[in-house]
């Protein structure tokens, strides 16, 4: 299963093949605030259901994931008995669940260039959260990484009435720890069971319990969804998602962890073009700014220094 294992990608090199499927997959990755954002925006009403929308996504995406996570599972020795479920569903329910319940909600207070920012902090929180659960140690590094990222929030948040919602901020900003907990937790069972097959029972187990939350928050589905809202949420779980994950998770087990890492900074910057092409997105002085800041903060969580030489 090493194809799939994301922590094997150390020592692979410079793969074509899986540079070529990690670059689609963060590609796929940077439509997704801009194709949920475009359901509320362009005529469709499936964006004004965040719940619904996130139990059709996850729902739809893990069942395309899980048959491939089980053979996956299957050709590696590995026969998924019930602690495996309770450890799936768990991890679901924290990652998927709740992370896609403030997600999808955050996008309808912000711009999806903003949304895309302020998420893809989670790899700054997964570098801070990571030693409560991994045998690694929290560094000056890390804590200056974490500062400089919500420092980049605050300053989006300053940007007058006119700026981002803080609402919108603060259900994002919940929405990437929920996240970056769920990373942390899945880099421990991925040894076991490898990141694809990990990813594909999270998100089913996720998706299925969206379904309550739904039905409490937003009652019965929506009757009145058009073509256009089937179309994107078809989009958002086929392509951005199910297809997404696969490519990602197949690149990063055939390149150098170090180019996994920094692939990261291609998705905001992919998600603002395709915001401003898409949707006529800009950014203002404040949030080129805090998005900068944002960027910074990845840059020192994620840089690694080469070792030396002997």
């Amino acid at each position: 299963m090493a194809e799939v294992r994301a922590h094997r990608g150390a020592g692979k090199g410079l793969s074509p093949s899986g540079l070529s499927a990690l670059l689609i997959g963060i590609a796929l990755f940077s439509t997704i605030e801009v194709a949920s954002k475009l359901m509320q925006t362009g005529g469709g009403v499936a964006g004004d259901h965040p719940f619904w929308l996130a139990f059709f996504r996850f729902t739809g995406s893990g069942l395309l994931l899980a048959p491939l996570g089980l053979r996956l599972l299957h050709s590696g020795g590995v026969t998924p008995g019930n602690r495996d479920a309770l450890r799936f569903a768990g991890l679901g329910l924290l990652g998927i669940t709740v992370m896609a319940a403030f997600f999808h909600s955050a996008i309808t207070y912000l711009p999806a260039n903003i949304a895309a920012l302020v998420f893809s902090c989670n790899p700054v929180f997964v570098v801070l959260f990571a030693p409560l659960v991994l045998p690694e140690r929290i560094t000056p590094r890390r804590v200056i990484a974490v500062a400089v990222c919500l420092a980049g929030i605050a300053v989006l948040a300053r940007d007058g009435t006119d700026g981002p919602s803080t609402v919108g901020l603060l259900l994002m900003v919940a929405a990437l720890i929920a996240f970056a907990f769920y990373t942390v937790i899945a880099r421990r069972l991925t040894p076991r069971y490898g990141a694809l097959p990990v990813t594909a029972f999270a998100v089913l187990a996720g998706g299925i319990f969206l379904l309550p939350l739904a039905w409490v928050f937003e009652g019965l589905p929506p009757g009145n969804y058009g073509a256009a809202d089937w179309l994107g949420i078809a989009y958002l779980a086929v392509f951005a998602t199910a297809l997404g994950y696969f490519l990602y998770f197949y690149g990063l087990g055939h390149v150098d962890a170090g180019i996994g890492s920094m692939a990261f900074f291609l998705k905001p910057v992919l998600a603002a073009v395709f915001a401003w092409f898409v949707l006529g997105e800009g950014l203002s002085p404040h949030e080129f700014a805090g998005g900068a800041l944002i960027l910074a903060g990845m840059a020192v969580a994620l840089w690694r220094r080469k070792p030396r030489r002997t």
